[in-house]
């Protein structure tokens, strides 16, 4: 798969704080806004949460693809939420989800004779402010096997992980046709360290994931809870964690999941996909930018030409900003640019640098 774009750059974004936003208030910002810019709801979350994304992030995203440029979300979301959203979310270029373990790419709805189509998934995308006819046809989406062959080793995250989805009846969401196997009978070296910290007392997440796990301070019991700072502390420090394994923290919680997974590792390996394999001298320092805004973003934006922050979710990764001129936070209070107008900043920022 490759990008007859001249200027051989992509653009990676993640989703949750960066193009879609959680606002304490959306008075000034509704659906029947008259100036082309109002605002989507995406479906509730699990806590009840309910995202919002502008119809001008929505365009501006196109607008990046309409003029060859590869755009690609990437996530630590389950599986599961991401095709939950997708009808609310931007037409990509590929889909990556549970923190780069796993890589999906857009598929006509009317071919189903392709190997890694995910099964039941009929995504219809809704209709927002501006959008053109194409991007409501509807889609599926096929997974990378590849990539999914490499990762699903033993000495990865093995296969045990994987469930076959379809859609529940009357919602927008899915559950498994397969009963998912607990995470003590998997096998491969993700799931011995799920099992190690299961033993410890830890309560894991791991429904809707297949190549990564989640460990929540809100989800542990009030000792655990209570010392989740220095759990934390020693994830950071890479203590008792595998070499065949990667971790992320952000706001609480701790993701861990395959050494070769992760948000850079897998955006390089879709920028050699997007332009050419062999060519050493396509990297993510000259070849691609990123949307990012937390912790478990950083790997990424230091490894990209440029970064834009359309929010900062921590201290540490305002610091790092601050050291690094290639990183760029679009939102300021002072001036009214927050949540989706920092995402609609950045984006214009990028489409006058790349020239669209």
């Amino acid at each position: 798969m490759t990008t007859s774009s001249s200027c051989k750059m992509a653009v990676f974004s993640d989703v949750d704080g960066t193009l879609v936003h959680y606002p304490a208030n959306v008075d000034e910002r509704t659906a029947d806004a008259d100036d082309g810019n109002d605002l989507m709801y995406l479906p509730p979350s699990k806590t009840g949460q309910r995202g919002v994304i502008s119809s001008k992030t929505l365009r501006l995203c196109q607008k990046l693809r309409d003029g060859g440029v590869p755009f690609v979300l990437v996530s630590g979301m389950r599986s599961t939420t991401l095709f939950q959203r997708l009808p609310y979310l931007p037409r990509a270029d590929a889909y990556v989800s549970e923190s780069g373990g796993r890589i999906f790419y857009p598929h006509s709805a009317l071919d189903d004779n392709i190997d890694g189509l995910v099964d039941g998934l009929l995504v219809y995308p809704k209709e927002y402010t501006g959008c053109s006819q194409s991007h409501l046809n509807p889609f599926t989406l096929v997974e990378d096997l590849d990539w999914r062959n490499e990762i699903s080793k033993l000495e990865c995250a093995g296969l045990d992980g994987y469930s076959i989805l379809a859609p529940r009846a009357g919602s927008d969401g899915f559950s498994t046709l397969t009963p998912p196997v607990p995470i003590e009978h998997r096998k491969g070296a993700l799931w011995q360290h799920a099992q190690t910290l299961q033993k410890q007392g830890f309560f894991l997440d791991s429904s809707g994931y297949a190549t990564a796990f989640r460990v929540n301070r809100k989800h542990q019991e009030s000792e655990l809870a209570l010392n989740f700072d220095a759990f934390l502390q020693k994830c950071n420090n890479r203590e008792d964690i595998p070499d065949e394994l990667g971790c992320s923290t952000n706001l609480g919680c701790v993701d861990f999941f395959p050494k070769m997974s992760g948000k850079k590792n897998v955006c390089d390996y879709l920028l050699r996909k997007f332009f050419n394999y062999h060519d050493e001298t396509i990297s993510l320092k000259k070849h691609a930018c990123c949307l990012c805004d937390d912790d478990n973003d950083i790997e990424m934006a230091l490894a990209c030409h440029k970064a834009y922050l359309p929010s900062v979710t921590s201290e540490s990764i305002r610091k790092l900003a601050g050291e690094n001129g290639h990183m760029i936070i679009t939102e300021s209070a002072d001036e009214g640019i927050v949540e989706s107008f920092a995402t609609e900043a950045a984006l214009e920022m990028i489409l006058r640098d790349i020239q669209i």
